[in-house]
């Protein structure tokens, strides 16, 4: 077994919610130079930014809940006698409703129409060279995108970040526990006080000590059966199992056929790990840089797209070494 199925399932559709973010970040981003270049109004530049972020789809996110909840009662209730027909599917982990996440579009959007007059003031003054304000714009502008604040539990703010990362944290997040709140309905239907956490490969290290394990779903202070005694599932998820973008998806355990010969928990497995995370850092930073030469492009500056495709070809040469 190279990887939990459920996790892979939940990993690329993570992807797609954020690359379809960062699509339209882009966009926004490439609409903003071009109307400060072409010193159109701040009414122009909100109406296009809402043509934009207004037709955002959020059915996707549901379509893909029901899809993993249904693969998950197929594979747990097929052919198993339900012991205990009142048993009520519930939000043990309760999932972060739709109006979180257009709440979080329309602030990022009114954060960049907000930027957009303040430059706008500044790009119009009769002593600014346009072309060269808007070039050096180009990377501060970044800068501004980070406004979404994760805070720890005691109320501080953990670290900043902007749509693209926090709303498929969030999407990444509701998907795990979509699964997580089924596996327990699915567990008290056949009475069944047993968990497995599947093994996955590039698994983060806060979850591989605990991935590849039985645990007790309910008894507190463990569980013995057949002279073993399993720790409670929530000692896994205190120690860090279902942080943001965890992957990990309960299962009913049912013999020790499911326990993996490998729990991927090693300093190897740890390397990479952090080589993939490495290597998907610098293709998100790629292709930023392939929208910023567009809009170096539209500037008519060749010497910062000079830079841009020097940058790329580092780049491109580190992940090739990463791949290696």
């Amino acid at each position: 077994m190279v990887k939990d199925p459920f996790s892979l399932f939940i990993e690329d559709s993570a992807y797609y919610c954020k690359n379809k973010y960062y699509k339209l970040m882009y966009e926004t981003k490439r609409i903003f130079f071009e109307f400060l270049n072409q010193n159109k109004t701040l009414a122009e530049f909100m109406a296009e930014t809402e043509r934009i972020w207004k037709g955002v789809d959020h059915s996707y996110m549901q379509e893909r809940i029901r899809e993993l909840e249904e693969m998950i009662s197929v594979r747990d209730l097929k052919g198993n006698q339900i012991l205990n027909p009142d048993a009520k599917l519930k939000q043990v982990y309760e999932l972060t409703s739709e109006k979180e996440f257009i709440k979080n579009e329309l602030y990022y959007k009114n954060v960049i129409d907000k930027y957009y007059k303040d430059r706008k003031k500044t790009v119009n003054k009769e002593f600014i060279d346009k072309k060269s304000y808007l070039s050096k714009l180009v990377t501060k502008y970044d800068e501004i995108q980070a406004t979404i604040p994760y805070y720890n539990k005691d109320g501080t703010v953990r670290s900043w970040h902007n749509v693209a990362n926090y709303n498929s944290m969030l999407y990444n997040t509701n998907l795990t526990r979509s699964g997580w709140n089924r596996t327990i309905y699915d567990s008290n239907l056949l009475e069944k006080e047993l968990l497995y956490l599947p093994a996955h490969t590039f698994a983060c290290p806060l979850c591989m000590p605990y991935q590849g394990k039985v645990y007790s779903k309910e008894n507190k202070s463990g569980y013995t059966q057949d002279g073993v005694k399993y720790y409670p599932q929530e000692e896994a998820i205190a120690g860090g199992v279902g942080h943001p973008n965890c992957r990990h998806q309960w299962t009913i355990y049912w013999d020790k056929e499911q326990i993996q010969e490998n729990d991927y928990n090693s300093d190897e497995w740890l390397e990479d790990y952090q080589k993939k995370q490495k290597i998907q850092a610098l293709q998100l930073k790629r292709t930023k840089l392939k929208n910023d030469r567009k809009i170096y492009k539209e500037l008519d500056n060749e010497e910062e797209v000079d830079k841009v495709n020097s940058k790329l070809k580092k780049i491109n040469s580190t992940i090739k070494e990463l791949n290696k």
